[in-house]
Formats: C-alpha cells, sequence, structure tokens
C-alpha cells in the first residue's frame, strides 16, 4: 500500500462531505443538483477504489506500511461518520486492532520476521495520536450500542493523562473522563450477563461503579483546561471555554453513569448529583459553547446523551435545535440518525410512560451507532 490509497481516501470524504451539503437537517431525500449527485458519485468511486487498496494490503500486510494503512482506516472510520455512522466503523475497528497485534508480535525479539523499528519523533507522535482516535472511537461507539467497548489499542492512560493536551485529547474529552466512560460500559454489558439474584455480586459492582461515579462527578475540568493549554498568551476566557467544554463530557459522563446504575435495580445512595439538576446543567454548558464552533463541533455525544434525559417537550426541543446546529457545521449524516434515534425514544416513552424498565432503557440503540 501506498500514500496514493490515503489520498483516495481523503478525496472519498471530501467528495462525501461536500454532497452532504446539498441535504437539508430534516430531509435527506432532496432533489439534489448535478454537483451533490456528481460528488456523491465520486465519494464512492474513491471510497470503492481505497477498500479494494485496503483489502489487498491487509491479505498480505507489510509492517512498513502500517502508519499509512492505519491512517487510511482512521479515515474511513470518519467517513462513516459522514454516511450515516452505522456499523461500518466497528469493522475497520476490528481490522486495525489486527494489524496493531500483528505489529507488535513482529517487533518481538525472537519473532518470525522480526523488525528492529526505531522510528523517529514525529512518527512516534503520529502513531499515539492515531491510537488515541482509535480508542475514542471504540468507547463512545461500545457506549450505547450492542457493541462491547473494544480494547483501548495499548493507550496508558496514565502515562497519557501526564502529557495530554488539548490537541492531543479527545474530542475535548479528558482522558480520565473517557476511562470512566468506558468503565461505565463495562458494567452495562455485566448487567446483560449477571444473575440478577446474586445479591452480593450486584452490591459490589454497585459499590465499583457508585465509586467511579462519584470520581467522575468530582473531577476538576478548569484544572485539566488550564494545564492542557500549552500556550502561555492563553486568555483566561479560552481556558473558560475548554473547561466549559470538558464540563460538558463529565456531566454526560455522569449522567451515564448514573443510567447504568439505574440498571441494577438496587438501592442507592451516592453524593452524585440528582438527574433532573444534571439535564438543566449540561443544556446550559451546551449553549454557552454555542458562540465557539470549534467547540460546539465536539459536542454530539453530550447532546445524545442529555436527549435520553430529557423529559419535557421544550427539553427536547432544546436538544433538536442543538443538534441542527451540528448538522450545520458538520454536515455529518449521523447527526440526522442521532436526531431520529432520539425522536423515536421519546415517542417510545410518551406512550409506555413508566412501564419501560431502565435496563432495556439501556439499549435504546439496537445497532452499532457511532455518535460523536
Amino acid at each position: 500500500m501506498d500514500n496514493s490509497t490515503l489520498q483516495k481516501c481523503i478525496i472519498a470524504v471530501a467528495a462525501r462531505h461536500f454532497a452532504n451539503t446539498g441535504h437539508s437537517f430534516d430531509q435527506t431525500d432532496d432533489t439534489l443538483s448535478p454537483r451533490f449527485v456528481n460528488a456523491n458519485l465520486d465519494a464512492l468511486h474513491f471510497k470503492k477504489q481505497t477498500i479494494n487498496a485496503l483489502l489487498l494490503s491487509l491479505s498480505n500486510p507489510d509492517p512498513s506500511q502500517k502508519d499509512s494503512i492505519m491512517s487510511t482506516i482512521l479515515l474511513l472510520i470518519f467517513l462513516d461518520l459522514l454516511e450515516s455512522g452505522i456499523e461500518g466503523w466497528k469493522y475497520h475497528l476490528h481490522g486495525a486492532e489486527g494489524l496493531v497485534n500483528l505489529s507488535r508480535s513482529l517487533l518481538e525479539p525472537g519473532a518470525s520476521g522480526y523488525i528492529n523499528s526505531n522510528p523517529g519523533d514525529t512518527v512516534q507522535k503520529t502513531r499515539r495520536f492515531v491510537a488515541r482516535q482509535f480508542s475514542l472511537v471504540s468507547t463512545f461507539g461500545g457506549a450505547l450500542s450492542g457493541s462491547k467497548s473494544s480494547p483501548g489499542f495499548g493507550i496508558d492512560l496514565d502515562e497519557s493523562r501526564s502529557q495530554e493536551s488539548i490537541i492531543r485529547s479527545f474530542l475535548g474529552c479528558p482522558v480520565f473522563l473517557l476511562g470512566a466512560i468506558r468503565y461505565f460500559s463495562n458494567q452495562r454489558h455485566v448487567i446483560e450477563t449477571l444473575n440478577m439474584h446474586d445479591d452480593l455480586s450486584i452490591h459490589n459492582h454497585v459499590r465499583d461503579t457508585v465509586t467511579m461515579l462519584e470520581l467522575t462527578a468530582k473531577f476538576d475540568c478548569l484544572e485539566w483546561a488550564s494545564k492542557s493549554v500549552q500556550s502561555s498568551i492563553s486568555s483566561a476566557w479560552e481556558i473558560q471555554k475548554l473547561s466549559l467544554l470538558s464540563e460538558a463530557y463529565r456531566t454526560a459522563a455522569v449522567l451515564y453513569g448514573k443510567r447504568v446504575l439505574r440498571a441494577f435495580k438496587a438501592s442507592i445512595e451516592t453524593t452524585a448529583p440528582d438527574s433532573e439538576e444534571l439535564v438543566l446543567r449540561l443544556l446550559g454548558v451546551i449553549d454557552s459553547l454555542k458562540c465557539d464552533p470549534a467547540l460546539f463541533k465536539c459536542l454530539l455525544w453530550p447532546t445524545f446523551i442529555i436527549g435520553l434525559e430529557c423529559q419535557t417537550h421544550g427539553e427536547q426541543q432544546v436538544v433538536i435545535g442543538f443538534l441542527k446546529m451540528l448538522w450545520d457545521l458538520t454536515f455529518c449524516l449521523n447527526v440526522m440518525n442521532a436526531s431520529k434515534i432520539l425522536r423515536d425514544h421519546w415517542k417510545r416513552k410518551h406512550f409506555d410512560g413508566n412501564l419501560t424498565s431502565e435496563r432495556s432503557d439501556l439499549n435504546v440503540i439496537e445497532q452499532g451507532w457511532l455518535l460523536i
């Protein structure tokens, strides 16, 4: 595989993004002008060429081409977001995992085909960046879909925390909060297999989840923002906006954790704020970030999480307004699909009332959507 494959993938992403601009937020089957139709065809053409070249490379992988292959796979996941955000990203992610495992085995002394690799600083930083993005995809992708959260691609959270900067963070989600979301997701999957009559096991899982929930609620967003900004000339307002961005993820993570806790159907005492207070706070935080499009674009997952919790029609309409703004900024079809999922969820809640159990309420997404 050479760099031309990566270039084809970049063209496919650009063509798909342009083609999406021909759609409106409320209607994806608009009659498109010829230039948008042509862009759609170009996107499909270059995507097909990219996948064919990638399949050829993966059938006989060359470790020296790993970085180019991994970058192409990451771009294909972004292309999935532009196309819908469903299912395809999981296959790309599994392929990337296999490539990482193969690469590690070849780098072990004594292994057949051993390669003595000593990459430069730029290559190492690029590899860490790509690995971090795969960790983000596996975490948020497994948060509410039927897929169990994947391993973190060898990311050392303690090491990453000490080196974290805003340009290396996950959509503005601090690495600690990303780990908390991964933990809650794993607990969610425990519920699917746990014998709910095993009181001792339930107690242990509830206790550990409450501990993580309280640690998450106490996370210092302002301190994180201050340490993440490397420039000494950054204004207090810039730091405050980054703090608000991380607060959006912190609040959404707490809401998600509380949702998981409720599914255990146990008597729960926690110092974390109640859900109604968190909903109002998160709505305010997201609204305050509308003034900064670059940061607002990072907020699909927190917006979706709060949408699941909104009880009133007014709150739900505010969330739809946020999603429309996200569409206008990103033109990613997964934003529209997030809106459709939430509308269907609200309709079910309206007709079912309190009959829907918290356990089934965790599985609001029946397919593998990636909502980032």
